[in-house]
């Protein structure tokens, strides 16, 4: 799935968690407990949250939804995605740089795999995250 690259900060502890973890499970908690995988769920769920969802804060999230159900080739929808995603880190998460994105459709399945390499300030190397997205 992602490869994540283990950092140590001061916070990072094996007995306090700094995050909420994702995906959520009822009855057993899942937390964090590295800089990493918090910046690793933080992005994800910056990516997959629609703006206007969130309450409050109605410019929180990405415009990737939109480009699902668009009828565009593969790499007018990678290039579209990669500005939506571009921008949002930019406002949202601007520690994070976005290095690559890459977008797979799968017609037959009805699935979408979106695969982020991105880089932290800081950090010397790069992290993936890929998301599926089922239409």
């Amino acid at each position: 799935m992602a490869k994540l690259v283990p950092k140590i900060y001061p916070n990072d502890s094996t007995s306090n968690p700094i995050g909420i973890g994702f995906p959520l499970v009822v009855g057993s908690p899942n937390h964090n407990y590295t800089t990493t995988a918090q910046v690793h769920d933080n992005l994800r769920n910056l990516i997959l949250t629609m703006k206007g969802e969130r309450v409050m804060q109605p410019t929180f999230g990405s415009d990737i939804y939109l480009l699902l159900f668009e009828n565009i080739y593969d790499q007018q929808l990678t290039d579209s995605a990669t500005i939506a995603i571009k921008s949002a880190v930019a406002t949202w998460m601007p520690f994070v740089t976005i290095n690559n994105v890459d977008v797979t459709s799968d017609v037959d399945n009805n699935k979408t795999t979106i695969q982020i390499l991105y880089s932290v300030q800081g950090w010397p190397a790069e992290n993936i995250l890929n998301l599926s997205v089922d239409i």
